[in-house]
């Protein structure tokens, strides 16, 4: 990455669409002390042709609030550079995950956001295919993109390239869940929010003749209605009911998008990377007294991060629910109104796109375009910092313009930010389950957190109950640098973990959030000291992403990282994950096994000691399976250094297969290697192979504890 400057800027974060709890989020008013800190701007400054303008400096810029000229105090021109993927630790479904080797520049940051609850089934295809020119065409390797859905059909973090075919498998199964009204009885979100907010008598009266024509009231009831209620002035009761009605559903819809959208900007305040959120959807209606709204542009803010808005209704004129399909055909001065009124339902979501620097792909079907000009954004950016000194404790919102110099050059920048206010140190609406908000932040955010080093594993095991299979995750913290702390004389940490994994189909999530207090040994500095702990859990056959989360109680330093699990089809023939240890140990039953544990590293000259289960083999005529087992140790990439004949595996007297494999790491030298191991099921035919890595390293084991 280069740049002029060092900075510190911020996508979960969604929200999580899996574990969605909303009360995690601090107050608004916790963004200004007494005075307003410094304002950093996000800029873009493109060509005639829409391409990033590089190489300006701070004397090219001018900058006002609220009118008044500002003196630029900090300047910083970033461009994100392609960053390969192979980094260790972020292999795709690599046995082991880490967060050693996170990156804290380069690449990108995106959360896109697919708002099925603003979308009708309709229109569900279109943003499909939105999400998918975004990916193709508006990324670059190295990219990090977290895909979720507003109503928590999905969550899905990547890097690409890697990651596309996942997140085209989540695209995959998403959908529109808003379903429209029958057209004849159906109040649009605009006349909703004229009637019921602002009161424009002559949008209540519009909306009146049109239900009356299509006999869903008449004058007589509206003048007897009237009569009974003389308060309601030229208000007919049943459109005013009719409007209230659709205005709360369409302000529960908008808070929760809203919501999703606060808390995808406050999970990349931390992050360094340039960052954006997309919203695909057909939009929201402009609700000047929405709380919600403001909430989402100062998260915006914090986190200096600009929202897009691809309206996936494109060229449409008019919504398919207006057609002939859903009822008698309308009048032409009703499509003429309701033609007008659509085209402002996306009014909201636009203003709130360009209050954060964004912009909005409206009015077009070739979304391939829009999601270019997104990625292209991305690519070159200006940070422009000033101090606005004392600022009104009133609410307001104040207007920020950024302007270049030079000809045919076009800026794009945040419009300005919410002044302090007693009604914005209200706090926000509490969840039924909330989470602390640096947890639930980490846990919304795309990527990882390597303040606390972390290394997770997951071992598939038999099948339990319900089309479900028993997942052991095995996890390690490094705590050597963590401050400990005292109790009864003895040196003590106190570890905080939260561990949420999702389902791939269909976003099913499991979660589990536990404390663990750790009594500190002696060590040498700056030697890794490895606390190891483990989590049960049942997942359904398909691709899990886990997400694991450790924060020291005491200094709420925190450190999180992502492991992709596969669970097999359970009726067919499968082999558990292989479990690899230099060791053995007694278990409940009297017998020696491995001992379950995360780094697959091993010192030279050490036993490697391998078992496995084989689950769904066939069954002969003595109700017993028939398979073989053989391995092979080599290179990757190279030749076999050895191998053994497949042979029978004996089964128990209930028909369970298990296998227990040593092999002499003597005079083997340091470096890479693979065991292969394959099953094969005489009575059906079928056979597995399994490639488990592991390495020789000097020293390996000493420092765990």
């Amino acid at each position: 990455m280069s740049r002029h400057r060092q900075r510190a800027v911020v996508s979960l974060a969604v929200a999580l669409a899996v574990s969605a709890p909303a009360g995690a989020q601090a107050p608004v008013s916790d963004v200004f002390p007494a005075a307003v800190e410094q304002v950093t701007v996000d800029v873009v400054v493109v060509d005639r042709k829409g391409q990033p303008v590089s190489g300006l400096t701070r004397e090219d810029f001018t900058v006002s609030e609220e009118g008044r000229p500002q003196r630029i105090e900090t300047f910083d021109q970033v461009q994100p550079t392609a960053a390969s993927t192979a980094v260790p630790g972020e292999a795709r479904r690599a046995r082991v995950a880490s967060n050693l080797s996170a990156r804290s520049d380069g690449g990108r940051l995106f959360v896109i956001v697919f708002d099925d609850l603003h979308l009708s089934p309709l229109n569900a295809q279109r943003a499909k295919t939105a999400v998918a020119s975004f990916i193709d065409r508006g990324t670059q390797e190295g990219d990090r993109l977290l895909l979720l859905a507003t109503g928590g059909a999905a969550w899905w973090s990547t890097r690409l390239p890697g990651g596309r075919a996942d997140l085209m498998e989540v695209l995959k199964h998403l959908d529109g869940r808003r379903v429209l009204e029958n057209a004849r009885e159906r109040m649009t979100d605009y006349e909703a929010v004229q009637v019921a907010i602002y009161r424009d008598v002559q949008v209540a009266a519009r909306v009146a003749e049109r239900f009356e024509r299509y006999g869903t009231s008449s004058r007589e009831a509206r003048a007897r209605a009237m009569q009974e209620n003389p308060g309601t002035g030229f208000f007919d009761p049943y459109i005013e009911q009719r409007a209230y009605e659709a205005y709360v559903a369409l302000k529960n819809r908008m808070e929760v998008t809203l919501g999703v959208l606060e808390r995808s900007f406050q999970s990349l305040e931390r992050s360094r990377e340039r960052k954006a959120v997309l919203l695909v959807s057909e939009g929201f209606v402009f609700d000047s007294s929405s709380v919600a709204r403001k909430r989402a542009t100062e998260a915006a803010r914090r986190a200096n991060a600009s929202l897009y808005f691809i309206d996936t209704r494109g060229l449409e004129g008019l919504s398919q629910a207006y057609s002939a399909e859903f009822g008698a055909p309308f009048a032409e001065e009703d499509l003429m109104s309701a033609v007008a009124d659509v085209d402002r339902e996306g009014d909201g979501s636009e203003a709130l796109a360009a209050d954060t620097g964004g912009f909005s792909v409206r009015n077009t079907n070739d979304f391939a375009a829009g999601a270019v000009r997104i990625g292209q954004e991305s690519r070159s950016y200006y940070l422009l910092g000033y101090n606005p000194g004392e600022v009104p404790h009133d609410g307001r919102f104040r207007k920020i313009q950024v302007k270049v110099r030079g000809r045919g050059l076009t800026v794009r920048a945040r419009r300005g930010y919410y002044a302090p206010s007693a009604a914005a140190q209200a706090p926000a609406p509490q969840d039924k389950h909330p989470t602390e908000p640096d947890l639930q932040r980490t846990l919304d955010a795309p990527g990882v957190v390597p303040a606390i080093p972390l290394r997770l594993t997951a071992f598939v095991q038999q099948e339990t109950t319900l089309d479900r299979a028993r997942v052991v995750l095995a996890g390690e913290a490094d705590i050597a640098k963590l401050v400990p702390g005292t109790e009864g004389g003895r040196a003590t940490t106190t570890l905080d973990t939260l561990l949420v994994i999702a389902h791939r189909e269909s976003a099913e999530f499991v979660r589990d959030d536990q404390q663990a207090q750790l009594e500190r040994k002696p060590a040498p500095p700056d030697v890794p000291v490895w606390y190891s702990f483990r989590r049960e859990v049942e997942l359904k056959p398909g691709s899990h992403q886990a997400k694991l989360i450790v924060r020291d109680a005491a200094s709420k330093v925190l450190g999180s990282v992502i492991l992709e699990i596969d669970v097999p089809p359970l009726a067919a023939l499968r082999v558990s994950t292989p479990v690899l240890a230099s060791g053995l140990a007694a278990t409940a039953d009297g017998s020696l096994a491995p001992v379950l544990r995360v780094e697959r590293a091993f010192a030279p000259g050490s036993q490697l000691y391998c078992s496995f289960d084989v689950y769904g083999a066939k069954r002969g005529p003595d109700g017993l399976p028939r398979v073989k087992a053989g391995h092979a140790l080599r290179q990757p990439g190279g030749p076999v250094l050895g191998s053994t004949t497949p042979n029978a595996i004996r089964p128990t007297s209930i028909g369970a297969l298990s296998r227990l494999i040593q092999i002499p790491l003597a005079g083997r030298p340091v470096g890479d290697y693979e065991l292969v191991v394959t099953v094969s099921d005489e009575l059906s035919g079928e056979t597995r192979e399994l490639v488990e890595p592991f390495a020789i390293v000097d020293g390996a084991g000493a420092a765990g504890r």
